[in-house]
């Protein structure tokens, strides 16, 4: 008889998450990757249970932020489930996703149960309208950590909804620089204190901008959820 996991990785590369299993793998325990329309699914097997559970155990706890006990729940489901239960409503300040996070949150029919709405605030001159200083920008630039924070308290201000995530990026395939390259953005949440996150994605301008959209919403989940969510620096989530 063999124990059988099922586990859902989301915005994580098929050979990360292989160096890890491989890395951590104990002999008796084997392990497949799939690969499907959401992200990643690690199965393993053991004939021990407890084998199973060590395993898991021992992987990177950053690692298991994108990580869904329901491995057939896409992105959307998880975030309206969680926005239902907890019900606040979402909105949604975007730059170099230009309006994706919304169309993930309105492919669900009624999403106006818990979508605010967006603002696409792509051009700094409209990030300016919506209430991020000048000063903040032109200090700091567009895609960084000061930015995104206005960006969140500015859209929950002029919302009035439950929560807000904001995102600025550089999914290229121009415009990256040595501190900046293409494939960095930031992204903010704010329910209660705003929380941050830099991550450098690779892949094209739309993988980008589609990890993007997925990654901050996975992050409205876990805020959600009081799953622990901390201001971190995930560069390896490629």
């Amino acid at each position: 008889m063999f124990f059988c996991k099922k586990i859902r990785f989301f915005i994580i590369a098929h050979e990360f998450l292989k160096a890890i299993c491989e890395q951590k793998k104990i002999n008796a325990l084997d392990y497949k990757i799939i690969t499907d329309e959401y992200g990643l699914i690690l199965e393993l097997f053991s004939k021990e249970e407890e084998n199973i559970k060590e395993f898991i155990f021992s992987l990177p706890k950053d690692l298991m932020f994108f990580h869904s006990s329901s491995i057939d729940l896409s992105i959307s489901d998880m975030a309206s489930e969680a926005l239902k239960k907890s019900g606040a409503k979402l909105v949604a300040v975007e730059s170099c996703t230009g309006g994706l996070i919304s169309k993930i949150i309105t492919d669900k029919p009624g999403s106006s149960e818990y979508f605010w709405g967006g603002f696409i605030t792509y051009d700094n001159r409209a990030k300016e309208l919506l209430g991020v200083p000048a000063s903040i920008i032109e200090k700091y630039g567009a895609v960084s950590k000061e930015t995104v924070i206005n960006m969140a308290e500015k859209g929950l201000e002029k919302s009035g909804a439950g929560i807000c995530v904001s995102v600025s990026g550089i999914a290229g395939p121009d415009g990256g620089a040595v501190n900046k390259p293409v494939g960095t953005v930031w992204i903010a949440v704010k329910k209660g204190i705003a929380k941050t996150f830099l991550f450098l994605f690779s892949g094209s301008r739309k993988e980008i901008r589609d990890k993007a959209a997925q990654t901050a919403l996975l992050i409205v989940c876990k805020e959600l959820n009081n799953e622990g969510v901390d201001s971190t620096i995930f560069e390896h989530y490629i």
